[in-house]
């Protein structure tokens, strides 16, 4: 007998006998993967009328059903569709799903990477039919739910045995926090993985993670279960921080590990503020610059001890290794508390970074959240300037791979072919030294979509390749990070134009991360290409408030140009098409926003000149190849565009 193999997952594939079998139209796919999760069950063909064909006579719908059987019959064979004048059913011996292969895979202890792919797509699962009908959309929802259910279920018991080595367990947790993301079986095994991995600062980052979230969310704690391995761990990390005896011969020092400390506030002048707001607020400081990828966080199980203390910058590095060190006081006084706030350099004593603020004493601890994301989103931008500038006068073997990062973001973005190609360099280098260091796969992804954007890639086929292997390996390594998810929903619009999938990506992104400018800016473009105009506007506003000093201003400058130009607010558009331009001339993708919106504001003639820069600037650009590569959904927007394009000179 013959069997038909029904692949879901990444997206649906139809084979007999190993031959891809291409069926026409969405219904007779969504009648194929109906019948082979009932494989087996003979299904009522009154049944299977109503649910395909829901909004038909009935009469007219067992014409199509009866129309369907006849093109399944000469896919498959009658050998492999038997029918009845009641009922159609295919043989459980003849029909298998990748999706029953990968739940048989998990439960013998499986974690190939061909799984965890399949897993990571568990979300787009049934995307091809979806539009069938509300009948049948409510069972694929059933099924969907029941399907991803059950494949956790196996995950979680194979994450937390111990049949698999710990990276394939961290492969696995992950995959399974990517479908859910407060799954604390997957979380505590991605904890004791790390921590396998001699990675204890990650592990405990993940854990002050989850606690703050599920606290703030969900107002309960971790199990005692995952609160004890964090203990095990915190406690192997104070072991490691024993002194070694100096080794008998001279080796070159690796490369140290860039730490920020976070202190408890001094409380100045008469105060009746308890510690455990104190102590309350350096908690959730803390957790909240754990989330940064580099540098790290001291626990504030090692910095609490300095409450009420005043230690010199020189005293913390000696005591904790510490880098940086952030401090503050506060100071109450008619129901009105100031903070001041500090980021010191420990080695040169310079201050890299300081503010105030001023809080209502009865809101200071229910403020702590707010303020700490506040302080964070704002160090984060004075912590990369500052690693930025020491890195370059390190080393080479104590260059870590966040600083060859920052080192490659500040050549990348002059946009100059030279500087560009040194980028690439230090990036390679930076993968080298962490092949799995997820913000440097970010910036390849981001690197490789800039050389196709510009003109510069000698192979668009490679570099499409290489942007969405970098923009994958990104999130795979850091599933909860928003900003590499935005980033690959704005690729995913170079690659495929998938506008769909890429604002599906924005909406996950924005519920990890509402409040990170950098996830915000890449949703800016897509939305206002694909007529969300407005939301673009507000998206690009919101990132300019979140991040005012950017030091890639520029380019948030051309993304909300962009959303001004599909808004119709042409002069708006124009301002920061100019601003942009002025700080980055040979942007390309700026000088086109710019011209149509100053095309579009009945300003030709400056058009007329910025398009004559624009042609000297890429001499293979031409309008006709660009009409088909990119570009906004509407067609009429599209042409519009276009036409504004060629009416200033650009290269037709």
């Amino acid at each position: 007998m013959s069997t038909i193999r029904v692949m879901l997952l990444p997206s649906l594939k139809i084979e007999v006998d190993g031959a891809t079998v291409a069926l026409r139209g969405a219904k007779n796919r969504a009648f194929v993967v109906f019948l082979a999760f009932k494989a087996g069950r003979p299904v009522q063909r009154e049944h299977l009328a109503q649910l395909l064909w829901p909004d038909s006579e009935p009469a007219r719908a067992r014409a199509s059903l009866r129309q369907s059987l006849t093109q399944l019959r000469k896919a498959f064979g009658e050998d492999l569709l038997r029918t009845t004048s009641d009922a159609v059913e295919i043989p459980e011996a003849a029909i298998s799903t990748d999706v029953s292969q990968l739940a048989n895979d998990l439960e013998k202890g499986r974690a190939t990477r061909e799984i965890i792919a399949k897993l990571q797509s568990l979300p787009d699962l049934f995307s091809d039919i979806d539009s069938v009908g509300l009948e049948f959309g409510d069972w694929l929802q059933e099924t969907r739910a029941r399907v991803q259910a059950e494949l956790l279920e196996r995950t979680e018991r194979l994450v937390s045995g111990d049949s698999l080595g710990a990276q394939d367990r961290l492969a696995l947790a992950r995959a399974a926090i990517m479908l859910d993301d407060l799954n604390e079986v997957a979380i505590r095994a991605q904890i004791i993985a790390l921590a396998e991995l001699n990675d204890h600062s990650a592990a405990l980052r993940t854990y002050n993670q989850f606690y703050a979230r599920i606290e703030e969310e969900l107002g309960v704690e971790p199990s005692p279960e995952t609160q004890q391995v964090a203990v095990r761990i915190k406690l192997m990390e104070a072991a490691d921080e024993v002194p070694a005896p100096p080794p008998a011969t001279a080796v070159a020092a690796p490369a140290p590990l860039t730490l920020v400390a976070v202190l408890p506030f001094q409380r100045l002048g008469p105060s009746t503020l308890p510690d455990y707001v104190v102590l309350g607020m350096l908690e959730v400081i803390t957790c909240k610059m754990a989330s940064f990828p580099a540098p790290a966080v001291i626990s504030s199980n090692s910095t609490r001890h300095y409450l009420d203390t005043a230690p010199s910058t020189t005293q913390v590095h000696r005591d904790l290794g510490a880098n940086y060190v952030l401090t503050g006081t506060i100071q109450t006084r008619d129901r009105m508390a100031l903070l001041t706030l500090q980021l010191c350099d420990c080695v040169t004593g310079h201050v890299r970074w300081a503010a105030t603020r001023e809080i209502p004493v009865s809101g200071l601890f229910e403020a702590g959240l707010d303020l700490a994301e506040d302080i964070a989103r704002t160090l984060e931008l004075s912590l990369n300037a500052a690693e930025l500038e020491r890195s370059r006068g390190l080393p080479d073997e104590h260059l870590e791979p966040n600083h060859l990062v920052l080192q490659a973001k500040d050549r990348m973005f002059r946009l100059a072919l030279p500087e560009f190609s040194e980028a690439k360099d230090l990036l390679d280098r930076a993968l080298q030294r962490g092949p799995n260091f997820a913000p440097a796969h970010a910036l390849a992804a981001e690197w490789h979509a800039i050389n196709v954007w510009q003109g510069w890639s000698e192979n668009l086929g490679r570099s499409r390749v290489a942007l969405e292997e970098h923009a994958r390996k990104a999130i795979y390594l850091a599933p909860n990070n928003g900003r590499a998810m935005a980033q690959w929903g704005h690729h995913l619009i170079a690659l495929e134009r998938d506008f769909d999938g890429a604002l599906s990506l924005f909406e996950r992104a924005l519920q990890l991360c509402p409040n990170d400018s950098e996830a915000l800016i890449w949703t800016v473009p897509t939305l206002a290409h694909s007529g969300q105009a407005q939301r673009a506007v507000e998206n690009g506003k919101k990132a300019f408030v979140l991040s005012p000093c950017d030091p890639f201003v520029f380019r948030n400058e051309h993304f909300l140009s962009l959303a001004h130009y599909a808004s119709g607010d042409y002069a708006e558009a124009a301002a920061l098409g100019l601003s942009c331009f002025r700080r980055a001339p040979a942007y390309g993708s700026n000088l086109r926003v710019t011209i149509a919106s100053l095309v579009a504001g009945d300003r030709s003639g400056e058009a007329r000149e910025l398009a004559q820069h624009h042609n000297l600037a890429e001499p293979g650009f031409s309008v006709g190849k660009f009409r088909n590569a990119m570009g906004f959904r509407d067609a009429k927007q599209q042409a519009a565009y276009v036409n504004n394009l060629l009416s200033a000179g650009v290269t037709a």
